[in-house]
């Protein structure tokens, strides 16, 4: 059954007015806020009609209604109205961007407590992932004797360092000729690739082949699991979250990376922005939140998201123009990073790891 103009007037109220108190509202109360331009008999019964059509819900027997689920998505997809951030908020927001240490990591927790702060909930933002991670450059480091260090970057900017143990000790000279010999052989080959690779291959450089080939396992079991939180203090300060159970549930969420589980096959690099109320999300621990999340680009093959996770009573509009808007800056920055010359990038990041 499609809603009148009318029915769909007083849902967008009912709506707007829920996500601004937080309290439920009765027919009288909503012709006092707003321009219906009917009597308060016939909003009740329009209530009525809405409330069989589960779009609203009355909590107690007394009270108004709020929205329900169905009611909250039909806001989202048919009455809201988003606008794009301001002029003056978007260079305030790139402003911060520039001010931060300039690496992937320090852009990601900013964008987290970026989205966080603008919203009241928990700002969501992973780092870069590659469906398969692709070696981008690496370092040998002699320490003593046959001690040495593994640095390596990805192509999605991670780093990861570890330390080996030849055979043999090896020198210096040695290890700096092996890496100026194998990078161009290898640069963009993913895991499975540098393990055939080293079948055959000498002993020593076997054994390098091998341990880049673990290195790159180690980062995409990792990458799996990594997220990037904020404002989980102020989001556990709404009334919903009164009930400590509630708390306790988001902070499991968080911390078991089960959020991720749900989010991450659910969106491709050049999605637009998604939102996901509680049935949406696939998971009974999940069903009184809601997600805003958007994809972000990393190159050409890399990809994360960001988004606000919060109660149901999210104020939607604005967390939309947020997460579309963040997701640009990130995507764009990732952009300026990607399009740096590959040796140049990979040496600087290696450098700033040992240094």
């Amino acid at each position: 059954m499609e809603l009148t103009e009318r029915q769909q007037s007083i849902l967008k109220y009912v709506v707007e007015e829920y996500i601004r108190t937080g309290r439920a509202i009765g027919s009288k109360a909503l012709l006092d806020r707003f321009p219906l331009g009917v009597s308060s008999a016939t909003v009740r019964n329009e209530m009525g009609v809405l409330e069989t059509l589960d779009y609203l819900q009355q909590p107690h027997t007394s009270a108004g209604r709020v929205p329900t689920e169905r009611g909250l998505r039909y806001y989202v997809e048919h009455l809201m109205q988003t606008d794009e951030l301001s002029p003056a908020e978007q260079l305030m927001i790139s402003h911060q961007f520039r001010q931060v240490e300039q690496q992937v990591a320090s852009w990601l927790k900013l964008a987290a407590a970026v989205l966080a702060n603008a919203s009241g909930n928990v700002g969501l933002v992973t780092p870069p992932r590659s469906r398969v991670e692709r070696l981008r450059h690496f370092e040998l480091i002699n320490l003593r004797g046959r001690l040495a260090l593994l640095v390596l970057v990805t192509q999605s900017s991670a780093i990861h360092q570890s330390l080996l143990e030849f055979s043999e000790p090896v020198d210096q000279t040695t290890l700096s000729a092996l890496s100026q010999r194998l990078n161009p052989e290898i640069r963009w080959l993913d895991r499975e690739q540098i393990e055939r690779k080293a079948r055959g291959a000498s002993p020593l450089v076997a054994s390098v082949l091998r341990w880049i080939a673990e290195a790159l396992h180690y980062l995409e079991r990792q990458q799996r699991s990594e997220l990037y939180a904020e404002g989980l203090d102020q989001v556990i300060r709404q009334p919903e979250f009164a009930r400590g159970d509630m708390a306790y549930a988001l902070l499991e969420l968080l911390r078991g990376g089960m959020i991720l589980s749900v989010l991450l096959p659910q969106l491709e690099p050049g999605d637009e922005v998604r939102v996901l109320i509680g049935s949406d999300l696939h998971l009974r621990e999940l069903r009184p939140f809601s997600v805003v999340v958007s994809a972000y680009r990393a190159g050409d093959e890399s990809s994360g998201l960001l988004g606000v996770l919060g109660p149901q009573r999210m104020a939607y509009a604005r967390s939309i123009s947020m997460v579309r808007y963040l997701a640009h800056v990130v995507s764009r920055l990732m952009g300026e990073l990607y399009g740096e010359d590959e040796n140049i990038g990979a040496d600087d990041a290696v450098k700033g790891m040992l240094n």
